[in-house]
Formats: structure tokens, C-alpha cells, sequence
């Protein structure tokens, strides 16, 4: 396993597609965009050595303890996951980084060197890696809620923001268009994340509403009135993070507290729901082959699920602590950071989290 690790709590991360190795990295302060290929090679040479003296699953630690804004480099500190003394400090290489307050949440573009980060000032902007300024800004028009949630549709083409108002709106990827060509109210507290459903006019939202309807299946092209196709009342107190999976058809939403759901879109009717942790879930995503998922929780676990139809999913493993709560950020832009701030599997098998603590770990899902 290995990990990033800031002096404050990483509120995202996204990484390049076409080149695993290119990273973003986002606190509530800045936005870093590293190369994280040292850290990975200097990882399989260390799982190669453990595997060959039976040793246990090392991990490896990228340190960013010196935040002068001259420092160009960050330490690469390699620990084996029983022994705390460090062994081994290298140069790891830090490409760019930016001032940029309140950032919540990001995404990368399914194939191009783009980014997406959503801002507790409402606003959505648009990055190119290794460019220093944004090529567009885009934001709700009227009061603007704090953006929870930014994600590409499946071929990149358009894209959409959820924020704290309840709202979710979609603009062209290639449009720099502050207003957007879609704008839904889907909850009436808030909005905390969204999935496209196979294509770009078909969205499911998940978020907090008075009535309970926390799951919502939404078809842009029909009228206004009539786009809210399927409400689901699920996840007392409020839904937090949704995936979808478009080999099983199914959608997965996660609720505050704990518990997780599986709805069949194709019938648009609930397949089954269990409690996955103690606490809110803060992040989930799929695995490359859609045979499972990973949660994680504002206690900082993070588990994997395997697909178990109708009966009901599996756990298959976990990691305790993987992102430890903190409250040291509390004070910073935006509020707190809890736990598990996200999850992602990459182009090379590479489960990558982020958290309150301040850290960006990889795991090689083989060799778990």
C-alpha cells in the first residue's frame, strides 16, 4: 500500500486515465498534480521482495512534511507494514501546484489531460494537466450551494456538478458556457452525489429530501415535469455516494448511516440493501470488471463487496483505519474532512484512496 501524505486532510484526488502515473491531488488550500511512477515502480520491486521472503504486504509513504511553497520535491519513504523506522528516502517529483481555496471534490476526463474541481463557492472549473490557469469556470446561476459532487459522462462529451442546494446542472464538455443546458431540483435539502446511467441524458441522484426520496432516476430529455421517472424512498437521515455499473445494470447508493443499496434499472425497483458500516459512507466505486466495489466510511474503513444478486452482496476484505477521522481541519474553507474522502480504481488495478488524514494510499487489487 502506499500513500501520499500532507501536512492537511486531502479533500480528492483524480487521476490521468491514459497515464496511471500522472496524478491531481486537492485540499482545502491547493490543488498538486504529481508523477506518482517513482512510487509506484519502488512499490512492486518492494511487494516482489516481500513476496519472495513471505513477508508481509509492505506499503509505501510519500511525504510532503516541508509545505514552503519553494520546495519542488517530495520524500518517498519505504516502511514495511510491521516495522516503523524508515529504510530507505527518495525523490519523488512534484509538477505543479496551485492556490486554490475550498475545493471539494474532482474528476478526470475519460480519455484527454483534463480535470474537473468542485469549489464550496458553488463554481466548477475546468484544468488541463500542466497548465497553470483554468480554461473554464462554470457554476449555477442564483444562489449557489457548495458543489458536492463532479463527474464526466461515460464518453466525456458533457459533464455535471451536484451541490448543497439540492441541485444538479450539466454543461458540454467543449461549451464555456457558465449556464448550464440542464439545470434539475432533485432534493430539496440537498444534493450530494449523482451517476449518468449508461448515457448522458439518463442520471440518478442521491441526496437528502423531506419526504425520503433520497434515490432518484432522472431522463433529461423529457419535460421538466415529467424527467423524475423512479423516486426510491431509501437511507433514513440521507443518501452520501452512488456508482452505477453498466455490465450489471445496476445502481449502488450508500447512505449516512452506513447502509448500502442495489437497485435494478432495468426494472427500476430495489434488489436489495444491507448495512455496510457504522457510520455515513463517504465514497464508493467499482472495480474495472464490475465483480466489485469498495466503500469507505467517515470513520476512515474502507470494504469490498463482491456482486451476490438477489441474496445479497459479500464481504470479501477490509481495511480498518485505512483513513483515520480527524478533527485537526475542521477549521479550514468548506468545514471538516471525515474519513474516506474518496475511492477510485485505476487503468492499472490500482485501488487509490484519500482522507482527513492527509494521505493518498495505492493498493494493487492482485496482489490483495
Amino acid at each position: 500500500r502506499t500513500a501520499f501524505r500532507g501536512a492537511e486532510g486531502v479533500s480528492s484526488f483524480s487521476c490521468y486515465q491514459n497515464r496511471v502515473n500522472m496524478m491531481v491531488v486537492t485540499t482545502l488550500r491547493e490543488i498538486l498534480e504529481i508523477d506518482v511512477k517513482t512510487c509506484m515502480d519502488r512499490d512492486r520491486g518492494v511487494r516482489e521482495e516481500s513476496s519472495e521472503e513471505g513477508g508481509s504486504t509492505p506499503f509505501v509513504i510519500i511525504s510532503n512534511e516541508d509545505n514552503k511553497p519553494s520546495r519542488k520535491n517530495l520524500l518517498l519513504q519505504s516502511e514495511s507494514a510491521s516495522v516503523t523506522s524508515e529504510s530507505t528516502v527518495e525523490v519523488f517529483n512534484q509538477i505543479l501546484k496551485r492556490q486554490e481555496s475550498g475545493v471539494r471534490c474532482s474528476t478526470s476526463h475519460n480519455e484527454l489531460p483534463l480535470y474537473l474541481t468542485g469549489n464550496t463557492d458553488g463554481y466548477v472549473k475546468l484544468w488541463e494537466f500542466g497548465y497553470t490557469h483554468h480554461l473554464a469556470k462554470y457554476g449555477l446561476s442564483g444562489t449557489r450551494g457548495r458543489v458536492t459532487s463532479v463527474r464526466f459522462d461515460p464518453l466525456g462529451a458533457r459533464f455535471g456538478l451536484a451541490d448543497t442546494n439540492g441541485a444538479i446542472g450539466l454543461w458540454h464538455t467543449t461549451v464555456s458556457s457558465l449556464t448550464p443546458y440542464c439545470m434539475l431540483t432533485c432534493h430539496d435539502r440537498a444534493a450530494r452525489d449523482f451517476a449518468f446511467l449508461g448515457s448522458a441524458s439518463v442520471i440518478a441522484s442521491v441526496g437528502s429530501s423531506s419526504n425520503n426520496r433520497n434515490v432518484v432516476i432522472w431522463d433529461t430529455l423529457l419535460p421538466r415535469t415529467e424527467s423524475a421517472v423512479k423516486r426510491f424512498q431509501a437511507h433514513e437521515m440521507g443518501a452520501m455516494v452512488c456508482c452505477y455499473s453498466p455490465k450489471r445494470q445496476v445502481l449502488i447508493s450508500a447512505g449516512s448511516k452506513g447502509d448500502v443499496c442495489v437497485f435494478d434499472v432495468r426494472q427500476r425497483k430495489l434488489q436489495h440493501m444491507f448495512s455496510a458500516h457504522d457510520s455515513a459512507v463517504r465514497s464508493m466505486c467499482l472495480s474495472p470488471d464490475e465483480e466489485m466495489y469498495f466503500t469507505g466510511s467517515a470513520e476512515g474503513d474502507i470494504k469490498s463487496w463482491s456482486f451476490g444478486g438477489a441474496g445479497g452482496d459479500q464481504h470479501s476484505f477490509s481495511f480498518a483505519e485505512g483513513h483515520k477521522s480527524t478533527k485537526l481541519f475542521s477549521n479550514l474553507p468548506g468545514g471538516s474532512l471525515k474519513g474516506v474522502m474518496k475511492l477510485q480504481v485505476d487503468a492499472a488495478n490500482h485501488l487509490v484512496s484519500c482522507g482527513a488524514d492527509g494521505e493518498v494510499k495505492i493498493r494493487l487489487l492482485s496482489n490483495i
